[in-house]
């Protein structure tokens, strides 16, 4: 016989009285919660790009080869070749994008190494991240820009090491505070980006470059070159890097494609001595093991087919000539009330606005006024980057009339 197949509702159940995670006595002082310290970083608040915003020097998504980069994905991930590329892939990146860019880096930078100087990373960020702990440790010093780039400040400083704050002149950091830095001192690495230096946008001369490589060697520090963007350079031809001319392993170099695709496709490289790849490798596989390898398989796809270096054109065209809209405005607009250099590449503009315009204030008014200023306002009282690379003609024009107006009635 069949057993019962019918629903039965049980005489007694228990009774459960729902309660909340964290019920009172978990507020109290003294429990695990209270013990876990707030990291003590500050950034600007994320938030969904508003039409009319000026932000701090973003590429323009617009631009990016999207379609190229989905139709490669796609292919990739179907069929024998992809399945080799997730079930092979690597803490140190894909290996066809990592041999690729030897190619690349060889012909752009002049960087003539092998695959085994390149780890793939999830963004610039990432590697910086990575390099920091790798690199220091408590008591090391490290020399930065008296203005320099946030994340990095926070994240040597949550290593343990302390800054060493130089000045910035019109060449970059400059070398002779450097050097009075390391005979006051052992100064474990010193942190640029020498083209162009965030924040500011100056371009650290090629004498300069050499004379820091001969401090690097003289006093045995490293050279952590952020190279953030290389790629956008409207006065003739770039600099090389630093890492182009290192024979003693001395400088690491970081680079990136997420501003010649989108920010929020995360594809960053370290170019380094082995040993110092091998160890950037032992900590990403403790955080982040196998990466993104039809991405970074699709990346090393398009450079191949030249599509990235045919972005790149376009967009330097572009990009310039927002740069030379934007800033004739300042100029005429508000020559009176913004000082800046016209910058020979990048995606922004370091201003500098008379006493009287506190930046905290101006973007509080400008965001009444309809115009979002996502910006740092935390660098100087009177100094910002403003970004030009992301709005088309039509936005420069909206945009800047908004800027123009806010100022003026500030």
């Amino acid at each position: 016989m069949l057993p019962s197949r019918d629903t039965f509702i049980k005489q007694s159940l228990p009774l459960v009285n729902q309660q909340p995670l964290i019920e009172t006595k978990a507020q109290q002082t003294g429990t695990f919660i209270d013990s876990i310290d707030s990291l003590p970083f500050t950034t600007i608040p994320e938030l969904v790009k508003p039409p009319k915003c000026i932000d701090d020097g973003v590429p323009d998504y617009r631009m990016a080869p999207i379609d190229a980069l989905l139709k490669t994905s796609r292919s990739i991930s179907k069929g024998r070749v992809g399945r080799s590329v997730l079930l092979n892939s690597s803490s140190y990146g894909d290996i066809t994008l990592r041999r690729t860019l030897v190619n690349y880096l060889s012909t752009t930078r002049a960087l003539n190494g092998t695959e085994e100087n390149i780890i793939i990373t999830r963004g610039s960020q990432m590697a910086i991240c990575l390099l920091f702990m790798v690199l220091f440790k408590k008591s090391d010093l490290v020399i930065v820009g008296e203005l320099n780039y946030r994340n990095a400040d926070q994240l040597i400083e949550h290593s343990g090491a302390t800054l060493v704050k130089v000045a910035i002149d019109k060449t970059g950091l400059n070398i002779e505070a450097i050097e009075q830095a390391c005979m006051e001192g052992q100064i474990r690495a010193v942190y640029i980006s020498p083209h162009h230096h965030y924040p500011t946008t100056v371009t650290m001369p090629a004498e300069n470059r050499m004379k820091l490589l001969e401090l690097s060697n003289q006093y045995n520090f490293a050279i952590i070159e952020d190279d953030y963007d290389y790629d956008y350079h409207y006065m003739g031809t770039p600099i090389l890097p630093l890492a182009s001319l290192d024979k003693n392993g001395n400088v690491i170099y970081i680079g990136s494609f997420s501003k010649i695709l989108v920010p929020s496709i995360r594809i960053g490289y370290v170019y380094a001595h082995p040993k110092a790849v091998e160890e950037i490798a032992k900590l990403r596989r403790m955080i982040d093991k196998k990466g993104d390898p039809i991405k970074e398989r699709t990346l090393a796809e398009l450079i191949n087919d030249n599509e990235i270096q045919r972005c790149l054109k376009k967009a330097v065209v572009a990009y310039k000539n927002r740069r030379d809209i934007f800033c004739a405005t300042l100029k005429s607009e508000l020559g009176n009330i913004i000082d800046f250099d016209i910058p020979d590449g990048g995606m922004a503009v370091w201003a500098t606005f008379t006493n009287s315009i506190v930046i905290s204030e101006l973007v509080k008014k400008a965001e009444h006024n309809g115009l979002f200023l996502n910006i740092d306002p935390e660098k100087t009282q009177n100094s910002c980057r403003l970004g030009f690379a992301s709005m088309n003609e039509e936005e420069l024009d909206t945009n800047l009339k908004l800027l123009v107006k806010t100022v003026n009635a500030y």
